[in-house]
């Protein structure tokens, strides 16, 4: 698998359909339906941008709704990078497709389909169970649910795939190709009477009338590559763990390429520390960085990725010998930095503070649903 990993995208590239940002979403579904394709590349200027189907989700009228106004921005890659970069970036990215680039030129996409046929092109997973790499206790909805609260999840969520139980037993499987090409019809495929995505009623139908009721099952001790090898010949792209009839998680291409990041090399990120004061000026020095560094330890390692982390401590003297603590942190991560501060008489308890603050804000983070994120 280290091989794999190490292999150059160069020989994975496609050329998906190219549309323009004021072309509608209903000619895209049409495309998308013909060609058996999840994603196009969307001409946007000079930033290309990318379309996946779970993007599609936000039409509510495909006839009316241009392309620019749903596409994302789309995540690049080298194409001279290895594999195991693009699997990082997907996963970094929570993005389906990467476009892929020599220079400013965009040479096509590769997406998380072309990586799971890579492995099963390597047979590769033959020691690896289902149970390992699943999504436990993954979001679901009943076969009575409307098909408007499964759309939901899936936007809010970024999920292409949900299960359905009845009665906490699993009876079947939801897919975002279910949604996109049964409920978006564009109007040249729609006959009289049929669904379409501008009449907000056809969301009101029950999940079990659109429901694929032969979901690919498997046990949490089956090798992934059984997993993977089903997925592949029935075409489709989830697997279900179960335990007797009850759900214990799913796999869809996300999980199955999360394998090759384990030859992903460690690294710390970078932490640098201004303004912390000298042993003359403060008696807890010790105490201070040992708190630092459990703070790291407890938040940050639990957080990638993070590339660098620089905390500016800052005092001003304003009752006589007592001096005004202000600790400002920026943590960067690709693409963004995230900025807390506190500040307080005693070093110690405005440490204390700004933990709890990062805690509280990562954690909104990590509920918030990713900007320019495809589908997962």
């Amino acid at each position: 698998m280290e091989r794999l990993a190490l292999q150059k995208i160069s020989t994975f590239v496609r050329s998906p359909p190219v549309f323009s940002s004021s072309d509608k979403v209903s000619a895209l579904i049409g495309e998308l339906r013909r060609l058996g394709a999840y994603e196009a590349l969307v001409e946007s200027g000079s930033k290309p941008k990318l379309i996946t189907l779970l993007d599609l989700l936000k039409a509510s009228d495909p006839e009316r709704t241009s392309i620019g106004k749903i596409a994302r921005a789309a995540v690049p890659i080298s194409f001279e990078a290895p594999i195991l970069e693009a699997a990082d970036l997907m996963a970094m990215n929570e993005a389906w497709s990467l476009i892929v680039k020599r220079g400013d030129e965009v040479l096509g996409v590769i997406s998380q389909l072309d990586l799971v046929s890579a492995l099963s092109r390597h047979h590769l997973l033959q020691d690896v169970s289902c149970g390992e790499i699943m999504r436990s206790d993954p979001p679901r909805v009943s076969a009575e649910d409307k098909l408007s609260k499964a759309r939901s999840i899936m936007r809010k969520k970024d999920l292409p795939y949900l299960p359905v139980v009845r009665d906490e037993s699993l009876v079947g499987g939801l897919s975002i190709e279910d949604l996109v090409f049964n409920m978006l019809q564009p109007r040249e495929s729609a006959t009289r009477g049929d669904r379409g995505g501008g009449d907000s009623r056809i969301w009101s139908i029950p999940v079990k009338s659109v429901m694929d009721r032969s979901p690919i099952r498997v046990g949490r001790g089956h090798p992934a590559s059984e997993a993977l090898e089903r997925m592949l010949s029935m075409k489709k792209n989830a697997c279900m763990v179960e335990e007797a009839s009850r759900l214990l998680g799913v796999i869809t291409p996300r999980e199955l390429i999360s394998t090759l990041l384990r030859f992903k090399p460690e690294e710390e990120p970078r932490i640098y520390v201004l303004g912390l004061p000298e042993a003359g000026d403060f008696l807890e020095l010790k105490t201070a960085e040992d708190k630092l560094a459990r703070t790291f330890d407890r938040i940050f390692k639990r957080h990638k990725p993070i590339v660098e982390v620089v905390i500016d401590i800052k005092r001003k003297k304003i009752r006589g010998e007592r001096a005004l603590y202000r600790v400002s942190a920026r943590i960067y991560f690709p693409g963004r930095i995230l900025n807390v501060s506190a500040q307080g008489w005693y070093l110690s308890r405005v440490l204390d503070d700004l933990c709890r603050k990062l805690s509280r804000m990562r954690s909104r983070e990590r509920r918030r649903p990713p900007r320019g994120a495809g589908l997962r």
